[in-house]
């Protein structure tokens, strides 16, 4: 018995700078997009506002008048599939507009396949090996079975993170530009600054006060590239009390100078991404994949 497959149209990894709007839109084909981590982005269609505070899938279906209006604050990251399903269209596509189950938005628990499934996904198709088409259609179909399987995951809810760690890392956010300490962080989550410390570790994976500097480089790139200013006001605008400490641990972490980060990547063709991490990626980031089949042309 063959098995009925999606097909496969287009995908990506796109990171896209903080307050960016992708205008009202419809599309002929659907869409699921992974945002990776929980932000202030909200997904808009004619059935409401969806607040994208924590990790999850958006499903648009052809024809829908939808638009993102992404988190104002830091670089939003996303995972993107376009494809055509005659399963989807048979349910999706009737006059009563019914949907199902089938959610606009839909949180994804710490432990769902749905990550590595759809990073597989961007792998074969940017390689392009033998059965790379086929591979990467039942792939797909994988991401669709365990995204419509996610109201029967009971265990979702113990992947979020604990409260006082969110405040904890709102309250960075906020303050990037201040010289924060690592007390008035934790007095944020209202744990003690031991027991802070240690749960943030167990959740985070490092010291918050790793955490902080990350976030504080990580806001220097986007003013580097973005930002007709010295690299003295960079340092003092991203909570650096000295210029000289700054550029160390810019060029220590980076491995290039703040000037020269700037030279390599402000051309104004880069200046609508926002610069990511490669440290786990077997593909390409800020990168488009067409996947339509190339034996038509």
């Amino acid at each position: 018995m063959s098995l009925t497959l999606p097909a496969l149209h287009v995908m990506g990894d796109i990171t896209v700078n903080k307050g960016s709007v992708l205008g009202v839109r419809t599309i002929d084909d659907f869409e699921l997009v992974f945002f990776p981590t929980g932000s202030r982005t909200v997904y808009e269609n004619d059935r409401g506002e969806f607040l994208l505070d924590r990790p999850g899938i958006v499903f648009t279906c052809p024809g829908e008048p939808h638009r993102y209006r992404f988190d104002p604050l830091v670089p939003t990251r996303h995972l993107y599939v376009h494809f055509e399903y005659t399963a989807f269209r048979e349910t999706f596509c009737r006059q009563d507009d019914s949907r199902g189950e089938c959610q606009d938005w839909s949180v994804i628990a710490g432990g769902s396949l749905v990550p590595s499934l759809l990073k597989q996904m961007l792998k074969i198709v940017h390689v392009k090996p033998r059965g790379w088409q086929r591979r990467g259609a039942i792939l797909l179909l994988s991401v669709l079975e365990e995204w419509q399987a996610i109201d029967e995951d009971d265990s979702r809810s113990s992947m979020n993170l604990p409260a006082p760690i969110i405040k904890a890392l709102d309250y960075m956010e906020q303050h990037l530009h201040h010289q924060i300490t690592i007390e008035e962080i934790a007095g944020s989550s209202g744990w003690t600054h031991e027991h802070f410390t240690r749960m943030f570790v167990r959740w985070i994976g490092i010291p918050p006060q790793k955490a902080l500097l990350e976030r504080r480089l990580r806001r220097a790139e986007q003013l580097l590239i973005q930002a007709e200013r010295t690299i003295k006001q960079i340092a003092y605008d991203v909570g650096f009390a000295d210029e000289h400490y700054f550029s160390r641990m810019f060029k220590r972490t980076r491995g290039v100078t703040a000037v020269e980060f700037r030279d390599r990547f402000a051309d104004p063709l880069f200046r609508h991404l926002a610069m990511t991490e490669e440290e786990e990626s077997a593909y390409p980031l800020n990168r488009h994949f067409v996947a339509l089949n190339q034996e038509r042309t």
